[in-house]
């Protein structure tokens, strides 16, 4: 998709318009530069309640030779970033399934929002709600269309030139994204542990950061026996990705590390989940994923940070050699673990990644993972899970998500929590008690975490979505890449 930035007045245009509307007596403020004919013809909709302007509603509305698209933005005194950003992939959306490749749009006015910010969130949400996953369909004529092209157009020259960059920006993170959302969406068969690797490195040499992969071998000298175990039932090596990006000036200073969980399809393992929607779990790498994603971000945008990226990535399955439950392993670090059940693998692999991070000596970390359905009871599928050690940290996490649009929830995590993960035969177990699941897999983290500042995200509730909504499109989400790029945005070299 390509984005142009012009000045002059929207209604002046000759492709379709993409119009905001907002919920409420009348036209918008921003309506005041619409041509009469514009103002009638959305006037006299409104009068007839055909169309109310609720967030994402759309109406397509002809006048003579041209076509308005509407879009809902709700009350416009509730108008925010991620409500643009909704109401841009929504409306683009719109315009495929109307059959127009071009449309142009102008930027609506977000309170203490500059015009970049305005013009990124518009990009994300054009590019984002257009995102289609079709490697392995064959297309009609109608699936084939696309939005080629979209006009923003500013009312100055200086809102033009602030628009354009964030154009850019809105360009390399939805990007990003949708390359996160193709990692989750493929299928397990075409995106093995190995094949995960490959697509890492890749894209390390296209951004310009470094990526080194360990093999069993490599994982087997350092002890990272917690990984290795959750791999044993499967004939697929498991990987460990290791990425890093320097930007200018972050030389010397200590990283800000990015943990992803990578299990490519879990089956449950030993402890095997039922039939129902299994297929879906080829989602379980969606951290990974994220991760991956932002690293192609932070070094597209050249920010000028540190940053560390670790996925360890295996396949979770109850072949003939697999890790059962009772058994013991001693992670990378030297603790043992108590595998009470090997459907909960995620932390397992997160335990040696967690350990491998303390080589850095990182100023602060931060993990992404699908790692508990208790989270999705908990939080639904409208915000993240958020768990730390050190309450300044998470609340950076926590406003960073916010600024994004990727919402968090912060759930305690106190002593308490940590007697449910303590072990008979070991130091700790991989289950707690059965109660406040998604707390008690922090708290078993929280034992490899030590004394850095650590964040743990379980994204399992927001990582997936069954239906389009916004910029959401049914299928894998991309969630986490947008967030951890906003938090090496702002990173000054300690949380």
């Amino acid at each position: 998709m390509k984005f142009t930035v012009v000045t002059g007045n929207l209604t002046s245009r000759k492709e379709p318009l993409i119009l905001g509307i907002a919920e409420g007596k009348g036209l918008p403020p921003w309506a005041g530069k619409w041509s009469a004919p514009v103002r009638k013809a959305v006037q006299d909709l409104l009068r007839s309640k055909r169309f109310q302007g609720k967030l994402n509603e759309t109406f397509l509305l002809p006048l003579g030779s041209q076509w308005l698209i509407l879009i809902g933005v709700g009350k416009k005194e509730e108008l925010t970033l991620d409500r643009v950003r909704q109401a841009a992939g929504t409306a683009s959306r719109r315009a495929v399934a109307a059959g127009f490749e071009s449309v142009a749009r102008g930027l609506l006015p977000v309170k203490q929002a500059p015009a970049d910010q305005v013009a990124q969130a518009v990009v994300e949400g054009s590019v984002l709600g257009t995102y289609r996953y079709t490697e392995w369909k064959t297309l009609s004529a109608d699936e084939k269309k696309e939005l080629k092209s979209v006009t923003l157009v500013a009312p100055t020259a200086g809102d033009a030139a602030a628009a354009k960059q964030g154009v850019r920006r809105g360009l390399i993170l939805a990007e990003a994204v949708c390359w996160a959302r193709d990692l989750v969406n493929r299928p397990s068969n075409r995106l093995t542990p190995t094949m995960m690797a490959q697509e890492a490195k890749a894209a390390a040499r296209k951004f310009g950061f470094r990526c080194q992969v360990l093999d069993p071998k490599a994982q087997r000298r350092l002890g990272m026996n917690a990984l290795l175990g959750v791999a044993r039932g499967s004939r697929e090596p498991s990987q460990f990705m290791v990425m890093e990006y320097k930007g200018p000036g972050a030389g010397g200073k200590k990283p800000l590390v990015f943990l992803g969980k990578g299990i490519t399809f879990d089956s449950g393992g030993i402890s095997i989940k039922p039939a129902e929607r299994m297929e879906q779990m080829k989602y379980d790498m969606s951290g990974g994923a994220a991760v991956l994603g932002a690293m192609r971000a932070v070094a597209g945008l050249k920010l000028p940070v540190h940053v560390v990226g670790l996925v360890p990535a295996t396949e979770n399955l109850p072949g003939g050699s697999a890790q059962k439950p009772g058994d013991v392993v001693r992670a990378l670090g030297g603790k043992t673990i108590e595998v009470i059940n090997t459907d909960a693998e995620g932390r397992l692999v997160l335990a040696d990644a967690l350990g491998y991070a303390k080589r850095y000596k990182p100023a602060a970390m931060v993990d992404l993972a699908t790692l508990t359905g208790a989270c999705v009871v908990a939080l639904g599928q409208h915000c993240m899970g958020l768990m730390t050690n050190n309450g300044g940290w998470g609340e950076q996490v926590k406003q960073a998500a916010t600024r994004s649009g990727e919402r968090a929830w912060k759930l305690p995590l106190w002593p308490e929590y940590t007697e449910a993960v303590k072990s008979d035969v070991a130091d700790v177990k991989n289950v707690g008690d059965g109660k406040a699941g998604t707390i008690t897999a922090a708290a078993f983290l929280k034992e490899f975490a030590g004394d850095t500042p650590w964040v743990h995200l379980d994204i399992a509730g927001v990582a997936w979505a069954d239906a389009d909504k916004g910029y959401l499109r049914k299928g894998g989400t991309g969630v986490g890449v947008r967030l951890l790029v906003e938090l090496a945005k702002v990173w000054k070299g300690k949380p």
